[in-house]
């Protein structure tokens, strides 16, 4: 098997979930022996990341969010200098730009991360999707709609979950009482936390609220419960974070509520939670989530876009409507009292993790829905050579 020679584009300006478990598929795929180069634009958090995943970076900084002809210039003289066949490309944005650069003889591969709901068709979006080689989707729900909303061809697409490393996100990699003591958590808290960007469809304003009714509704639980928010970023709705402090700081038990920044490790945040949260109004996938049930932290999440192909309800975690305050404090009160459902869906938890997001399995399926891309392109150059010779 020849190795790839992949370019991952990621033109994004902020760093998040997506752009993050895009650097790390692409380091992934270095580490086995192909070649990999991170496109990144200017310096942001993501050079970092890069760095830490021993990913070498090419900067290329687009002025336009479609088509635009310098940075396609820019790209294809890094496309050239490294030999790349394959380009991974993270935003359905960047497609037209990194299909300038590419050229015929090149690759181009959508790894499809974020859902979408509206058609995507017209002259300009059907001549993009019809010139994609390959495209990567995270959950069967995203494979019908790339299939049912937009002119790709069904055959180029291939459902590859995010893998976990179960060694490096178990229970008990980092102790409790640790984390609790890094994070300044009183060891004796029931401690209910949500980690990820500070964004109103992320869920933390309902949180928020939903600690409050917890609070209220049951005594025992009052002056133990600690809630812990952490993912704030520069780039996150500054109105929207001066919200969530006001909300903060008008509950009763603000002293035992933190609103955090990112943390290099988050296994220390699922370390010290007895229930972890995810909140969002609409999820893809929810990585964080996948991360959590691999540490064994019993889990309430939203019943919205792929979640339920993590979660299922009063097996792996419990699943309350999006946007729904009351129901999340319904549940964050039933695990409170229920300390044998709090066990058991944390040891199904961590089985269906081992079981359904194998790392080495979803390497490889990530390898070869790469390869078949590349194939295609070799054949769609060949019968392009063929026929001009025919003629």
């Amino acid at each position: 098997m020849r190795p790839v020679r992949l370019a991952t584009i990621c033109f994004s300006p902020t760093v998040g979930g997506l752009e993050l478990a895009t650097l790390r598929r692409a380091a992934e795929m270095r580490a086995r022996g192909h070649q990999a180069v991170a496109v990144l634009t200017r310096e942001t958090g993501l050079d970092r990341h890069a760095a830490a995943l021993g990913l070498p970076v090419a900067r290329v900084t687009p002025r336009l969010d479609y088509a635009d002809p310098l940075a396609a210039w820019q790209l294809r003289r890094v496309l050239e200098h490294e030999r790349v066949d394959v380009l991974l490309v993270a935003r359905t944005r960047d497609l037209s730009t990194a299909m300038l650069a590419a050229g015929r003889s090149r690759a181009v591969v959508l790894y499809q991360q974020m859902q979408f709901h509206r058609r995507k068709r017209g002259f300009f979006q059907d001549a993009v999707h019809r010139r994609l080689d390959g495209c990567i989707a995270i959950t069967e729900r995203q494979r019908s709609m790339m299939t049912g909303l937009t002119a790709l061809d069904p055959r180029k697409v291939a459902v590859v979950p995010y893998g976990i490393d179960t060694q490096r996100f178990r229970p008990g990699a980092i102790a409790r009482d640790a984390a609790r003591t890094a994070l300044d958590i009183p060891l004796d808290a029931f401690v209910v936390g949500i980690v990820g960007g500070f964004d109103p469809g992320k869920g933390q304003r309902e949180l928020l609220e939903a600690l409050r009714l917890a609070a209220e509704a049951e005594p025992s639980l009052r002056e133990r419960l600690f809630g812990l928010f952490v993912g704030e970023r520069p780039t996150d709705d500054r109105t929207y974070v001066a919200d969530l402090h006001a909300r903060r700081d008008a509950l009763p038990f603000r002293e035992r509520v933190q609103l955090r920044g990112f943390l290099d490790d988050p296994r220390t945040a699922y370390a010290a939670l007895d229930v972890f949260v995810l909140a969002s109004h609409a999820e893809t996938f929810g990585m964080v989530l996948q991360e959590a049930l691999a540490m064994g932290v019993p889990s309430i999440a939203t019943d919205a876009g792929g979640v339920p192909e993590i979660v299922a309800h009063e097996r792996t975690g419990l699943l309350v409507p999006p946007r729904d305050a009351p129901a999340i404090a319904a549940a964050i009160v039933r695990l409170w009292r229920d300390p044998e459902l709090r066990s058991r869906l944390a040891q199904t938890a961590r089985a269906f993790v081992l079981e359904a997001y194998d790392f080495e399995r979803q390497y490889r399926a990530f390898e070869t829905a790469l390869l078949a891309a590349r194939d295609r392109r070799c054949t769609a150059v060949s019968d392009t050579l063929h026929h001009g010779q025919t003629r």
